[in-house]
């Protein structure tokens, strides 16, 4: 069991989304794949919230749960970064890199470590390069609208 305590939390005392990246690498290396619903809960359950941070809601029309939110964006930078892996949609694995990134940081895996991975900087790279294209694009588009 995780003390929730002792990860980095927001002023409300719920762990920021980076807080869970070791808790979901953690327990995505107890079996071999995870269904996303379920990691989702099991890292929930593994840090143990309170009910009154589990039950924390954002104010946005569609009232998400904060937490389940918060460990949806760590699962997703893991991914993206290469250590989790996704052989099927909704489907997780802990990769080679990762397991290694959990023996040597533990729970302590941290936002700026994700984001230095090589997937996570060739996914970046690709974005920035189609959204230049996309721009380029665009702008073809405009001007060829400006001649008519």
């Amino acid at each position: 069991m995780i003390d929730y305590r002792t990860l980095k939390h927001s002023d409300n005392g719920m762990p920021t989304w980076d807080a869970f990246l070791g808790p979901v690498l953690q327990v995505a290396s107890t079996k071999r794949e995870w269904i996303g619903k379920e990691l989702d809960q099991a890292v929930l359950d593994e840090v143990d919230l309170p009910e009154e941070l589990a039950n924390l809601r954002y104010a946005s029309k569609y009232h998400d749960l904060i937490a389940y939110n918060r460990v949806g964006w760590a699962l997703s930078e893991l991914k993206l970064s290469g250590l989790l892996n996704s052989p099927r949609r909704s489907i997780y694995r802990i990769s080679e890199t990762g397991k290694e990134a959990l023996a040597k940081y533990g729970l302590n895996i941290t936002r700026d470590f994700v984001h230095s991975q090589p997937a996570y900087i060739e996914h970046q790279n690709k974005l920035k390069n189609k959204k230049e294209i996309d721009n380029d694009v665009d702008c073809k588009i405009k001007l060829n609208t400006l001649e008519k």
